[in-house]
């Protein structure tokens, strides 16, 4: 979990672990949603805590938007109601559904990866950016080749295409947050157009369109 640091921008984003953190740092700036301060709750089992904390800390009174972000992993459903209730426990009111704000002040949305609906990860966001293109098959063929060789099994996939496409970049890293805050993923892909709504409503104080 991320050590406690002060309220210092009316929009809150909390986060699963650094790697979305430095990811959502990037997208932001390049947002340019500059007063959009991002922090990590931690892993999912922390979050409950994290906010149970979070919402005595001195200065939440000066909160307008507050946005949850974590991964699907198998079940966007259960992600989505494991946020729902740790918003809850909090005193705060969740929203009906991922990429959507509930009541109360401050307006609290939540966003699930990929897409609200899937399973998946910030990764399988990250693999819809290069999807069709001529890396994407280099990939493919990479991957064809490992899985083939005796006891040897790709446990998550999205993660390995991720990190195998980074590779390939000029200046590769082996964090897709950081690589992020180096220009490594294509930002203005439209594949990031939900996160890129919810961040927008969240910093304005309204629903997404």
């Amino acid at each position: 979990m991320e050590r406690r640091t002060s309220i210092e921008a009316p929009t809150q984003l909390l986060v699963e672990g650094n790697d979305q953190r430095n990811f959502f740092e990037a997208f932001a700036a390049h947002l340019g949603l500059h007063d959009v301060q991002v922090r990590s709750f931690g892993g999912v089992d922390e979050l409950r805590g994290f906010l149970a904390g979070f919402v005595r800390t001195t200065g939440f009174a000066t909160v307008r938007g507050l946005g949850v972000v974590r991964d699907a992993e198998t079940s966007a459903a259960d992600a989505f109601r494991s946020v729902r209730s740790a918003l809850e426990n909090a005193g705060l009111v969740p929203p009906p559904a991922s990429g959507r704000f509930g009541g109360g002040a401050p307006k609290t949305g939540v966003l699930i990866l990929p897409d609200g609906e899937g399973p998946g990860m910030l990764e399988t966001l990250l693999c819809r950016t290069f999807a069709g293109l001529e890396i994407d098959r280099c990939i493919e063929s990479f991957f064809g080749c490992v899985e083939a060789l005796p006891e040897t099994a790709v446990r998550t996939p999205d993660k390995a295409r991720a990190f195998a496409y980074l590779a390939t970049r000029p200046d590769p890293h082996h964090s897709v947050g950081v690589a992020a805050k180096g220009g490594g993923w294509n930002l203005d892909h439209a594949a990031f157009g939900p996160a890129r709504a919810f961040l927008e409503a969240l910093r304005a104080g309204r629903a997404p369109a």
